[in-house]
């Protein structure tokens, strides 16, 4: 009998230092494996672990995606904008009524005496002068604001005329999921520098 356990142990020991801490010793032999409870947990652990990678993963894509909305709508505006400021600024005279009604369009004589009208059409922003006419927007965004009350000039007196520019811009289509949704508003007010 003595000589059954020196042998059990000696087994032991050989399986300890060849790294086999894993198994289980069952009736006097060693059993390597895992049991049901083990398993259990690692699968437990493990599908909490993937579910919370997964989520994070899917949160920095709508991030992502909601980023990339925002900058093409804005970068959209701000070149529309930054167009018709510039042009306003330079022009020799607004040809346009200037009574501080709203309106959807605003003509203005530019230093080579020809007229340039910016104008709200449906969807996108226009500039329509002698030379040519092109859109100020793509066709990824689109005017999501009244065209009615796009532009207001007023004068007082002798001053220059003062243009208020302001529209809101949105991403082109019927988007159904929130993060591809983006509506930026655009606002300026512009006085003619030559008068």
């Amino acid at each position: 009998m003595q000589r059954y356990k020196d042998t059990e142990i000696q087994r032991y020991r050989d399986a300890k230092r060849e790294n086999k801490s894993l198994g289980l010793w069952i009736s006097g032999s060693w059993h390597l494996g895992f049991t049901l409870i083990e398993l259990l947990v690692v699968v437990v652990v493990m599908a909490v672990i993937g579910t919370t990678v997964a989520g994070l993963f899917f949160q920095t894509l709508k991030g992502s995606t909601k980023a990339t909305v925002i900058k093409e709508v804005r970068q959209n505006g701000d070149y529309a904008l930054s167009v018709m400021e510039k042009m306003v600024r330079n022009a020799r005279e607004v040809v346009s009524d200037c009574n501080g009604a709203p309106a959807a369009s605003l003509t203005i004589k530019n230093q080579d005496n020809n007229q340039t009208t910016f104008a709200c059409e449906a969807v996108k922003i226009a500039s329509n002068s002698a030379a040519n006419s092109a859109a100020l927007t793509s066709a990824k965004v689109r005017v999501s604001s009244d065209c009615a009350n796009f532009f207001t000039c007023t004068k007082d007196g002798s001053s220059p005329p003062l243009v208020e520019i302001k529209f809101s811009l949105s991403q082109a289509g019927s988007p159904t999921r929130p993060e591809e949704q983006a509506s930026v508003d655009f606002r300026t007010t512009v006085s003619l520098r030559t008068y």
